[in-house]
């Protein structure tokens, strides 16, 4: 059953899939037909294969049955793209640094920070530009690193400032909007160092450094950044950030940095991390995702972004999860998740349409005009699966509307599919019962009533006693 035998082909190993699968090659090279490259072996024609660079690692859900999957932005959703900042004017910048001493540096190397920009627009280039708490010998050292002509790519020296200057260096890439100078030294000095260096490197840093130094980080210190980086206090904004950079590391190749990625990402406390893992391809994952959203307090945008998971997702596994935790986060009445769910109830999976069948129970209310129209206009579908399961969701939020569901549940009974004629005679049964306990109960009720008044004055019982 596929196991995978090893052989040693004229000094070569090589994988043998006795499926009868492809046949790949553990080292590289194809063998020629002189060398046996094409073989006969129970009728099939076998062919040696490269296995080639390895690929991602395919972790969300596969896409339904004819739907391609989902086109991956470049930019990941919530992530602004870079700005055009434009062409920096000619000319000379004057900083001044804590002491005093101005430096004097070319306009280019510094006209991707936001502060400058805004400071050139309301003084022009003649303005000294003031950095307090910048002492002399951090704005030379930042102002080095911004040079390309200079840059080296041994992290400058980074290794030999002290913790207190190395706070300053940050403090001032901040202050300026220019932390990603010092992410390729920086990534260079983490390689060097580790473990100990990424100690002192704040939470913001590290996110960057995750999201734009990847491909430079060793495989050891990527990991420890991912499983740390989560567990520091931050704010939303970089939580958001942190959940965007992380994504991308669990399709990476490296098993060990797709472990750590999904390690962070399930041990990660924010709403962001647990949309992510809605679509992951593990019922257990996806269960532990909608567990953490229902116990969370749901806000109107993580509403939508659900949503937009359950309406226009290509795989019915992710949209079951959606539906599901729906259900559990929306708020009763809420229209929007309402009419999607209400659309889910005709979804081509059975899995989707009972997710979304127990949703509306629990968001739908009680006799809502709205809820009911939607669920109505699925009950005179011409499929039978989507008229029996609406039916079903229609007798229980709409007890008011009894004649209409069991006008609705007899005309099924008299035509269509045996499968439907069963779940209309389910929904009677059940409509049947649920009268009957009412009755019961409401007899039970005004016997214990009579019980308590006693005879009432004038009663020939009363008057013979």
């Amino acid at each position: 059953k596929g196991v995978g035998l090893r052989r040693v082909v004229e000094g070569r190993q090589r994988v043998v899939d006795t499926s009868g699968g492809r046949m790949a090659a553990a080292a590289g090279g194809k063998i020629s037909a002189a060398a046996g490259g094409r073989r006969m072996r129970g009728g099939r024609r076998l062919k040696w294969e490269d296995e080639g660079p390895p690929k991602p690692y395919e972790w969300r859900c596969a896409p339904d049955h004819g739907k391609a999957p989902a086109k991956i932005a470049a930019t990941p959703r919530g992530c602004r793209a870079e700005d055009d900042v434009g062409e920096p004017p000619d000319g000379v910048l004057k900083l001044q640094s804590a002491e005093g001493e101005v430096f004097e540096v070319r306009t280019e190397l510094l006209w991707a920070s936001s502060l400058i920009r805004s400071v050139v627009a309301d003084a022009g280039l003649d303005e000294e530009i003031p950095l307090p708490k910048a002492p002399t010998e951090i704005v030379a050292f930042f102002l080095r690193l911004c040079d390309p002509s200079r840059r080296a790519d041994d992290g400058l020296g980074l290794r030999d400032i002290s913790e207190e200057e190395f706070g300053g260096l940050i403090w001032l890439a901040k202050l300026l909007d220019m932390q990603r100078v010092l992410l390729q030294p920086l990534a260079h000095l983490v390689n060097d160092e580790f473990p100990d260096v990424h100690v002192g490197i704040p939470a913001e840093m590290q996110m960057l450094l995750v999201r734009h130094t990847s491909d430079t980080l060793q495989s050891a210190a990527l990991c420890h950044i991912l499983r740390s980086v989560v567990h520091a206090p931050m704010s939303k904004m970089y939580a958001s950030g942190i959940v965007l950079a992380i994504t991308p590391m669990i399709a990476s190749p490296d098993e060990n940095v797709r472990a750590a990625a999904f390690e962070a990402l399930m041990n990660f406390r924010v709403v962001e991390a647990k949309l992510v893992l809605l679509e992951h391809r593990d019922f257990g994952v996806r269960a532990s995702a909608n567990r953490f959203l229902r116990a969370a307090t749901p806000s109107e945008e993580t509403v939508g972004a659900v949503l937009q998971l359950a309406a226009n997702h290509r795989s019915f596994l992710v949209r079951e999860a959606a539906a599901k935790a729906l259900g559990d986060m929306a708020p009763v009445g809420h229209k929007l998740a309402v009419q999607t769910l209400a659309d889910l109830l005709a979804d081509d999976a059975r899995e989707v349409r009972e997710a979304a069948s127990g949703a509306l129970r629990g968001i739908g209310g009680t006799d809502d005009p709205v809820v009911i129209a939607a669920v109505i206009r699925q009950a005179l579908s011409k499929d039978w699966p989507v008229r029996s399961v609406a039916l079903a969701v229609l007798a229980e939020i709409a007890p008011s509307k009894r004649e209409l569901v069991e006008d609705l549940a007899t005309a099924m009974q008299h035509g269509g599919a045996t499968m439907a004629k069963m779940a209309a005679a389910r929904v009677l049964q059940s409509m049947r019962s649920v009268k009957e306990l009412r009755d019961s109960t409401q007899r039970d009720s005004e016997d214990k009533h009579d019980d308590i008044a006693g005879p009432r004055w004038g009663d020939e019982s009363g008057a013979e006693d």
